[in-house]
């Protein structure tokens, strides 16, 4: 009886731990266009150093920056004063798996920034973005 009910247990066991390994398998990509990124900010002495990278999961049709939209805080507002898009020199590559580059943007010292960055892939299953705003003041 003993044996029946050690054996039951094991099976018990076996089963459970079975059961939870599909939950743990986590795949670590960003999207099935996005593998990895990175984007961040940077203030020099007369601009602002807005580095991005992005790896696609094998080679795709397009990827990079996709926008970097510069606003500066103006009588409590904030103010566009400058725009880069994906088609602008350096932004973005076609056919490639990994894009990365660092754009400047004009800057005054002591002035705050907000500057929005958003990097993308596009590949046959579609295109995916992330967007990241960073709180910067000119040097």
């Amino acid at each position: 009886m003993k044996i029946k009910r050690v054996l039951s247990m094991i099976l018990s066991i076996v089963c459970v731990v079975t059961l939870c390994t599909p939950v743990c398998a986590v795949e670590s990509r960003a999207s099935d266009q996005i593998a990895v990124y990175k984007m961040k900010v940077n203030p020099q002495s007369g601009y602002l150093a807005v580095y991005f990278s992005v790896t696609g999961p094998g080679n795709v049709d397009k990827l990079g920056c996709e926008s970097i939209y510069v606003y500066k805080m103006e009588d409590m507002d904030w103010v566009l004063v400058e725009t880069r898009l994906e088609d602008d020199s350096g932004m973005s590559e076609e056919n490639t798996y990994h894009h990365t580059n660092s754009i400047h943007c004009s800057s005054e010292r002591g002035e705050a920034y907000k500057i929005v960055v958003t990097i993308f892939s596009e590949n046959s299953k579609g295109r995916d973005a992330r967007t990241e705003t960073f709180f910067k003041v000119g040097l």
